[in-house]
């Protein structure tokens, strides 16, 4: 399971992985299959972005002195990132419009 999550779950940064109990899944998202199973197996695994002081002291500095590359291995996580600490500047739009475009043509 992990290996199907490399590309996305497992770029730059820290993060917190969880997994939630049956009848928690089933609080959150219900489910009703007809006709009914034998049996249903649910497993919900969650994902928290952790933004470090160590990843900030990179963004920051990043966005500060022109690393699109440095700021671009942060991946989809770097708008959520600049958001939070409020980044702004040419090097981060220049990374953030390197990110749309890789990601507009893997939609193609």
């Amino acid at each position: 399971m992990v290996e199907t999550w490399r590309d996305s779950w497992f770029e730059e940064g820290t993060r917190l992985l969880y997994i939630l109990s049956r009848q928690e899944v089933d609080s959150l998202l219900p489910l009703r299959v007809t006709p009914t199973p034998e049996e249903t197996v649910r497993v919900f695994v969650g994902r928290v972005e952790v933004l470090s002081p160590a990843t900030r002291e990179t963004l920051q500095d990043a966005a500060g002195h022109g690393g699109s590359q440095t700021l671009a291995k942060f991946g989809r996580f770097l708008g959520l990132f600049a958001r939070r600490m409020e980044l702004s500047g040419p090097a981060l739009q220049n990374a953030m419009a390197a990110l749309a475009r890789n990601t507009a043509s893997r939609i193609q």
